[in-house]
């Protein structure tokens, strides 16, 4: 096995981290976050205090999942004024300041709504970052575009380089366990 290692101290096991992937697979580009998780948990191992979760198009319950980490890293499509599969990354301040709207789609409440009201209750993680793949489509539809596609093994690396940045360890499996992608984005 081949690690990924930094010069960041191991964090504590008791310091929680969680990747969490969101997005509705049925709108196209929108799974890109799923794709992203489906590739991680087919190629890395991580440490008991590592979560990665594909949560899908979490409503409420994404407060649930975010309480208790003390870093989380989401990993979604985004809305951008850039070409189809750029991978940007968003810190917390970018994510809280992002405009509200009225939250009647799946993705409610909002990601910055969820760490607002977590630090309001004193349950927010200390840091959250927003992996973020602009979308070429988030019509209805399953599969991811090309653009999109492509673009999931740059998103992943850069969660494992987020994680590793952190003093999260991941180690790279040389065997896949699994295909890489999921099914339906192919």
């Amino acid at each position: 096995m081949s690690g990924v290692f930094s010069g960041a101290p191991a964090p504590s096991p008791a310091q929680r981290l969680a990747v969490f992937g969101v997005g509705n697979v049925l709108l196209s580009d929108d799974g890109v976050g799923s794709a992203v998780i489906h590739r991680l948990l087919s190629m890395v191992d991580v440490p008991a205090n590592v979560e990665l979760e594909d949560l899908g198009t979490p409503g409420l319950e994404l407060l649930a999942h975010v309480a208790g980490n003390d870093v989380v890293i989401f990993v979604d499509a985004v809305a951008e004024d850039a070409a189809p599969g750029t991978v940007r990354i968003y810190d917390r301040q970018s994510i809280v300041d992002a405009a509200p709207s009225l939250r009647v789609g799946p993705h409610d409440p909002a990601l910055g709504d969820t760490l607002l009201a977590l630090e309001f209750a004193g349950e927010g993680p200390r840091e959250a970052i927003l992996i973020g793949i602009v979308a070429a489509s988030t019509s209805s539809g399953i599969g991811l575009s090309p653009a999109v596609r492509d673009a999931v093994p740059a998103a992943a690396q850069l969660v494992i380089d987020e994680m590793a940045r952190r003093g999260y360890h991941v180690m790279t499996r040389h065997k896949v366990a699994a295909s890489e992608m999921p099914w339906w984005s192919e």
